[in-house]
């Protein structure tokens, strides 16, 4: 990518991921605010005969800028499977 060039613009990658957040941050770095989010993401997740997706573990941790955040779903636990409750795909 451009990470060494100094003033090179942000290519923003656009990818649906899920998550949950741990925290938010801010960083204020030469007079400009940014928000960050600290989520747990869900590496792998399947869609079942019903349009619903799930998964059954957490995967790793990551940074993503809170501009990224498109919306906010739920989750719910049945057996050993999280339900992903996302209102765009009822």
């Amino acid at each position: 990518m451009d990470a060494h060039r100094v003033n090179a613009p942000r290519k923003l990658v656009s990818e649906e991921i899920f998550g949950e957040v741990e925290y938010f941050i801010t960083h204020k770095h030469d007079e400009l605010n940014r928000m960050f989010a600290y989520i747990r993401k869900i590496d792998k997740y399947e869609e079942d005969d019903y349009g619903q997706i799930y998964f059954n573990r957490f995967g790793s941790f990551q940074f993503i800028e809170v501009i990224g955040i498109d919306r906010c779903v739920g989750c719910f636990k049945i057996e050993n499977l999280f339900y992903i409750l996302d209102r765009e795909r009822i």
